[in-house]
């Protein structure tokens, strides 16, 4: 199992947190199981700086931002905030494993 490391200050956070909330109701909303966002939010939520993604939780969490990022563009707003949130999130690492 790939596991990223991915590193977030407040603002970043904020805005995966957003873009994850949008989704979460979303598949509320159209009657679909929400539980692995659920707990992603969760994760998100309660740690300080950032996290450790499964692969499943990081395309989760790239598509959140993709969508809210379309969406903002579709309506004619800024979507820096969202860049460099998905920036900080594509640029996230594997930790190394020493043997």
């Amino acid at each position: 199992m790939t596991e990223r490391k991915v590193k977030l200050d407040r603002a970043n956070k904020s805005i995966l947190l957003r873009a994850l909330g949008d989704v979460y109701y979303g598949q509320r909303a159209r009657g679909g199981s929400a539980e692995e966002t659920g707990r992603l939010i969760l994760r998100v939520n309660d740690l300080p700086a950032g996290c450790t993604l499964s692969a499943a939780e990081y395309r989760l969490a790239k598509a959140a931002l993709n969508q809210l990022r379309t969406q903002r563009l579709a309506e004619g707003g800024y979507t820096d905030a969202v860049d460099d949130a998905l920036a900080r999130l594509l640029h996230a690492h594997t930790p190394l494993l020493l043997w």
